[in-house]
């Protein structure tokens, strides 16, 4: 919601003629309610309203306000000219997309109550609602307004001057100010439209990808029903299978990908044989407060949609880890439809016809084709009758698409036991993408796992992997699953340079034992290991004249690869 350029600022001052002065004092609130009923009209205010209600303090009598230049702190029920609405403390405050750690933010509406002004004139402005945020108050005795005014001009500094001009809510419970920074002391303007000019160039150059009315360019009012407008996502969307054998970085992949991405920004859910469609999408369950009642709950795909719109300048991951240990079709559903997007150049038009003054017309990134869901529907829609995206207009009949600032990551080991398989249709709609299991030695982490060494052996993970991966391919030539049985270079992590013997025994001798060579055991270890215990025990504690890796029949190669490997 974009704020008056007088509510929310410091050090900064306008010639006033009545005054005959420069008038420095913020109004600490602004009007939200003008129109001719005196409802809720300002743009961005539903989602603002929203959130209060939310925070809503139950005990107004723990907040004492002082209104007007130097006004006297008292309770609520002491001002008979006003009416307190609804009173909310926030938790989270943000400036700049910076958390001001420790600091909350109370903001209230009034409506005021004269039928009369100060001549005894009907008063115009009787009912009419506003948000104020005044910094003389407290709550449960503290200065909680006060106090991050002060943490933000630490911020800009001191005596600077700066004004907050616009505020949203993000991940439904933070609430976001915006704000520029006007000169490093006291700012003053010969007029309004001096001061008004120079925010908004001020805007522009600390605000360069952030435009002043983004978030909702226009709430209208028509036969009571509220329409909140969003600008059309400008992102390209990807979507992508990362593959390869077990242990080769395909979640680090994705992890590197997204560090800087906020956590609010991406939602992670693993497939597995007992995953369902309806905890993916939603379900009604049973909610129990003072009673019974059934309740639409969002999976993780809802969730993220919902995010997406809501937040059209953002971009937002969904990552599905081991998508093929679920069945993906059948967890998908009918959604599976929205994973073919709009490519450069294709449109697709719903309600394209003249009589129709709804026209929805999707573009590159978003889905070409759509499902209906009515719980879906309603949850991202929240308490709007409707909300709009550039030409977009998402109502309670509008299906279900993919935005394009929605993108899907996902994992999978080609050939792992007892999955699902991935059919080609499934897999066209995505990009398929080989992780490699191979050592990057110019990356520190990987250079560490190389040379880790297994415990007190003297020989190197890396020396290991290459010898062992080695013998796999030469041992099971010409089976299928021979790639995806190769050891990856995560399969184990060394803590401290080393890889502790029962940790190397438990995960990388059972794996071998149970799985890689469960046909070929006589040809690959010692004779008298005929069981995983006799595997596992020979490890942690050879006999005496014995070492560790005497386990391996071949153990002479290993020790010749080791002193001339040959990766």
């Amino acid at each position: 919601m974009k704020l008056k350029n007088t509510a929310f600022t410091n050090n900064v001052s306008v010639w006033t003629p009545s005054i005959n002065d420069f008038r420095s004092n913020p109004d600490w609130g602004m009007e939200v309610g003008q129109s001719e009923k005196h409802t809720f009209t300002e743009a961005g205010i539903d989602e603002i309203l929203t959130a209060m209600v939310y925070y809503k303090i139950q005990d107004e009598n723990e907040v004492m306000v002082g209104l007007g230049k130097g006004g006297k702190l008292q309770h609520f029920d002491d001002y008979d000219d006003k009416e307190f609405v609804l009173t909310s403390l926030f938790p989270k405050v943000y400036l700049n997309g910076k958390k001001l750690t420790g600091q909350k933010l109370l903001m209230y509406i009034t409506k005021d109550l004269r039928r009369k002004n100060n001549k005894g004139e009907p008063n115009i402005h009787f009912e009419r609602r506003q948000l104020k945020f005044s910094k003389n108050l407290t709550y449960q005795g503290r200065e909680v307004n006060k106090n991050c005014i002060e943490a933000i001009s630490n911020i800009y500094g001191q005596k600077s001057s700066w004004a907050i001009l616009k505020m949203r809510i993000l991940n439904e419970d933070e609430l976001h100010l915006y704000g520029i920074k006007v000169s490093d002391g006291e700012r003053k303007y010969k007029n309004k439209d001096a001061r008004n000019d120079e925010f908004e160039k001020l805007w522009k150059e600390q605000h360069p990808n952030e435009e002043l009315n983004d978030e909702c360019d226009a709430i209208e009012q028509k036969d009571k029903k509220k329409v909140v407008v969003f600008k059309q996502p400008p992102f390209t969307p990807s979507q992508i299978i990362y593959y390869g054998v077990p242990g080769c970085g395909k979640s680090n992949r994705i992890r590197e990908d997204l560090k800087n991405v906020p956590e609010k920004n991406k939602i992670r859910v693993v497939f597995h044989p007992e995953y369902t469609n309806a905890e993916f999408i939603g379900q009604i369950l049973p909610v129990t407060n003072g009673g019974i009642r059934y309740e639409f709950t969002p999976g993780p795909f809802t969730q993220i949609i919902k995010r997406a719109y809501l937040n059209p300048n953002e971009q937002f991951y969904l990552v599905i880890e081991e998508i093929n240990r679920g069945n993906a079709a059948a967890i998908f559903g009918d959604t599976f439809q929205l994973l073919d997007r709009l490519k450069a150049g294709e449109t697709d038009s719903l309600g394209n016809d003249p009589a129709n003054a709804a026209v929805n017309t999707f573009t590159e990134g978003w889905s070409q084709y759509f499902v209906q869901n009515d719980d879906v529907n309603a949850y991202i829609r929240g308490t709007e009758n409707s909300i709009q995206i550039g030409s977009i207009r998402f109502d309670s009949n509008t299906a279900i698409r993919l935005p394009p600032n929605l993108s899907i990551l996902a994992t999978m080991n080609t050939s792992d036991q007892n999955v699902f398989t991935l059919d080609n249709a499934f897999q066209r709609r995505f990009d398929m993408e080989l992780v490699r299991n191979e050592f990057d030695l110019t990356q520190p982490a990987v250079n560490a796992q190389y040379n880790a060494e297994i415990d007190d052996t003297g020989i190197k993970w890396g020396q290991f992997w290459g010898w062992i991966n080695a013998k796999i391919t030469a041992t099971l030539k010409g089976l299928s699953s021979t790639e995806d049985k190769r050891l990856g270079v995560w399969f184990v992590s060394n803590v401290g340079g080393i890889i502790d013997d029962k940790v190397f025994a438990e995960k990388v001798l059972k794996f071998l034992w149970d799985d890689v060579f469960k046909f070929k055991r006589p040809q690959i270890f010692a004779d008298g290991i005929d069981t995983l215990e006799k595997l596992i025990n020979s490890f942690e504690k050879p006999s005496e004249g014995k070492e560790r890796f005497d386990v391996f029949k071949d153990k002479a190669n290993l020790v010749a690869f080791v002193a001339s490997p040959t990766l």
